[in-house]
């Protein structure tokens, strides 16, 4: 009898470190790779996983001297992807829009966005290739700023 508690015992004990395990396991490996990342969420496909900033400084959108946003290239080392961010600094009734293109060989994503503080945009392939992202902001008044891309 003591025998089979401690065998359950175990067994439970042994359930319960595999189950920590599961859980502290880092995220999978990424879901896509080369130009299959095209037009993918960098979040969902696990490439946003250790990203950084692709460009050693941002693109600011500008009215006079206000910053509207701030448009960033991001870059995943384990994909070989950019996509592009952007965060809204003035007003929740702007609209800020994000998106990435590459010129050889040609794609470009859709603008994701809308009026809240920050937006990432679909990622492309960009392994030794040109990736630029551009970033736009309409006022409550309909005046559209664009950033220049900044590329990488």
């Amino acid at each position: 009898m003591i025998r089979n508690a401690r065998r359950l015992a175990a067994a439970a004990a042994g359930a319960l470190i595999a189950a920590s395990l599961l859980v502290a396991t880092p995220a999978s490996a990424a879901t896509c790779s080369g130009h299959g990342c095209d037009g993918t969420d960098p979040i969902d496909t696990g490439c946003s996983a250790n990203a950084r900033n692709a460009t050693p400084y941002p693109k600011y959108i500008m009215q006079g001297s206000t910053t509207l946003a701030v448009v960033e290239l991001r870059w995943s080392e384990a994909c070989k992807t950019n996509w592009g961010r952007i965060s809204n600094r003035v007003s929740p009734h702007n609209t800020v829009q994000v998106h990435v293109y590459r010129s050889s060989p040609y794609a470009t994503t859709e603008w994701y966005g809308g009026t809240g503080t920050q937006y990432y945009g679909d990622q492309l392939y960009g392994h030794n290739m040109t990736v630029c992202a551009v970033g736009k902001v309409t006022t409550s008044s309909g005046t559209t700023y664009t950033s220049d891309p900044l590329c990488a």
